[in-house]
């Protein structure tokens, strides 16, 4: 008895007993791949790719519309100074789809610490290294009420994040009467106050922040503080996710929470920080805002929710959870910014760009699931196989 191998297929080694012992037969060997299995991994690449394949795309359409525009320093440093605030925004929403969660208050928390930045340094001339921490203080709570909702009530977190988002925004419009605050403040002489314009200075350009000197890169504007302040909470926070027990932990609550609870992962207690810290992360990027706006507005932050979740799913996370990191967050944050930017310059409506958006964030989300585009592939073959007959 023999069998005989196909050309061009991987072996692997058998043996077959005859009458006088064991003696190797002919190869036996797998089929080849069909095309399901090769669009398949070939999606799966793209995915793990569609955050960065995705900004070369971006900037790209910006050099050839718009390239002397868009290509400029000023340009591009106002740009990403603009999203820094929900950037900063996008990296808590982060660590809260990685746990299998979602966070739809992160714009109504900033947008009451943005107020609450605007009416300490109003009414009780703070320094701005007392405002922040309060506002930090602030969206912590938010965030704690929002993680204990989920972890001790069982409420989905959809469901408790929507009604903090209508609570929380609800409180920021009574505290200021649903007026804006300014946050300039002058003395009897008419100058800025010195407290006021320390707390404008975080909105605004300085080029010796990084390292003493010019940055050539940014010209002599410098690049904004808020764009510091984000890219120091990415790193911050990547190094929690990548280096840490607790960041092990959010990844295993996400993937699976009944195998992490039976590893001995406190489930309860990682659904809590990682909602804490987005609170927190909110409330800190709140007095940027304000800064950055020189005024809080009672809807300052709307719609703020919505950008930071299209920036983690264009970045790789995955809303299942268990799948994502701060990186591609970024990178996505970076798409969104310079989608805006291009977009803008091309005087694309306001309506437009949303449904730009929302169409980039649909790719997204069908190149993490490549099964799903190709069924959809199925679908269209049998569908026109059975017009055609």
């Amino acid at each position: 008895m023999s069998r005989r191998s196909v050309p061009g297929q991987t072996p692997a080694a058998t043996t077959e007993r005859d009458g006088d012992g064991r003696r190797p037969l002919e190869p036996v060997v797998a089929p080849p791949r069909t095309w399901r299995e090769r669009g398949g991994r070939v999606l799966s690449l793209l995915g793990s790719l569609q955050g960065y394949i995705g900004l070369v795309l971006v900037v790209v359409a910006g050099v050839l519309t718009k390239g002397d525009v868009f290509w400029n320093q000023q340009n591009l440093t106002n740009a990403v100074g603009a999203f820094s605030s929900r950037g900063i925004l996008a990296v808590g929403e982060t660590l809260v789809i990685l746990a299998a969660g979602i966070d739809l208050s992160v714009g109504s928390i900033l947008g009451i610490g943005s107020m609450t930045a605007a009416l300490l340094l109003t009414r009780w001339h703070l320094a701005p290294w007392e405002i922040v921490p309060l506002c930090m203080a602030v969206g912590l709570f938010f965030g704690f009420c929002n993680g204990a909702g989920v972890a001790w009530l069982r409420v989905q977190s959809f469901v408790m994040t929507l009604a903090s988002l209508t609570i929380v925004r609800g409180l920021d419009r009574q505290s200021s009467d649903n007026v804006s605050v300014g946050t300039q403040v002058v003395d009897a002489n008419g100058q800025l106050a010195p407290f006021s314009a320390a707390f404008q200075g975080l909105g605004t350009p300085g080029h010796n922040i990084l390292t003493g000197l010019p940055l050539p890169i940014f010209g002599r504007t410098g690049v904004y503080y808020p764009v510091v302040a984000f890219l120091v909470v990415c790193v911050m926070f990547q190094l929690v996710l990548s280096k840490t027990r607790f960041g092990r932990h959010v990844y295993a609550v996400g993937g699976n929470e009944t195998a992490a609870r039976l590893s001995g992962v406190n489930v309860t207690a990682v659904k809590i920080a990682v909602f804490s810290l987005s609170g927190m992360l909110a409330g800190f990027a709140g007095p940027i805002d304000a800064a950055y706006s020189a005024s809080a507005d009672p809807l300052a932050g709307t719609s703020y929710e919505l950008d930071a979740i299209a920036a983690a799913v264009i970045g790789g996370a995955s809303l299942a959870g268990g799948r994502g990191s701060i990186i591609g967050t970024l990178v996505g944050a970076l798409i969104l910014t310079l989608l805006d930017n291009v977009l803008g310059l091309n005087a694309v409506s306001d309506n437009l760009q949303l449904i730009v958006k929302g169409l980039i964030v649909v790719v997204a989300v069908v190149l993490q699931r490549p099964g799903l585009l190709i069924s959809l592939g199925n679908f269209g073959r049998e569908f026109t196989r059975r017009r055609t007959r």
